[in-house]
C-alpha cells in the first residue's frame, strides 16, 4: 500500500487522531502530531518519517520500522516488543515508561534520546522503561540519557 490509511496533515487533526482505535497502517507516509491508544503492532511502517509526534499507550509489537525517521518525537509508555529499528533515526526522541523487550536497534541513531521512567518518584503507577533483551550493536548513543530498569544481557 503506497499511502496512508490515516492522513494526519495538520493540528486541526488532533482530536480525529485521538479516537482512532484499533490497527494502523502507515506505508511511506509522512504523519504530524498526536496518537493515542493507537496499535500499530506487527505493520511494515519501513522509512516512515515524522518528526516530533506524540504517542501515548501506542504499541508497535513486532513491527518493521527499519530506517525510520522519528527524530524528536515523544513515546509515553509504549510498547515496542520485538520491533525492528535497525538504521532508524530517533535522534532527540523521548521514551518515558517504554518496554524495548527483544526489540532490534542496531545500527539506530540514538543521538541524544532520553530512556526514562513514566511518573514521578511518588506515583504509585510509575512505570520504568526496560531494554530487555534488546540488540544495540552500533547504535548511536551519543549524550543519551538511559535509566531503565532492565539491561540487555551479553
Amino acid at each position: 500500500m503506497s499511502k496512508s490509511r490515516y492522513r494526519t496533515s495538520g493540528p486541526d487533526r488532533k482530536e480525529d487522531l485521538a479516537a482512532i482505535s484499533g490497527r494502523a497502517e502507515i506505508t511511506n507516509a509522512r504523519v504530524h502530531k498526536f496518537f493515542v491508544a493507537v496499535a500499530f503492532d506487527r505493520q511494515n511502517l519501513a522509512s516512515v518519517t515524522g518528526n516530533e509526534l506524540f504517542f501515548r499507550r501506542c504499541s508497535f509489537i513486532e513491527s518493521d520500522l527499519r530506517l525510520a525517521t522519528l527524530d524528536g518525537c515523544s513515546f509515553i509508555r509504549c510498547d515496542f516488543e520485538g520491533v525492528n529499528l535497525r538504521g532508524a533515526s530517533l535522534r532527540h526522541a523521548g521514551f518515558a515508561g517504554c518496554s524495548f523487550r527483544d526489540a532490534d536497534l542496531r545500527d539506530a541513531d540514538l543521538t541524544g534520546v532520553r530512556i526514562t521512567f513514566a511518573g514521578s518518584r511518588n506515583d504509585p503507577n510509575r512505570k520504568a522503561s526496560s531494554l530487555l533483551g534488546a540488540m544495540l550493536d552500533r547504535a548511536v548513543l551519543t549524550d543519551a540519557e538511559i535509566e531503565a530498569e532492565a539491561w540487555p544481557m551479553p
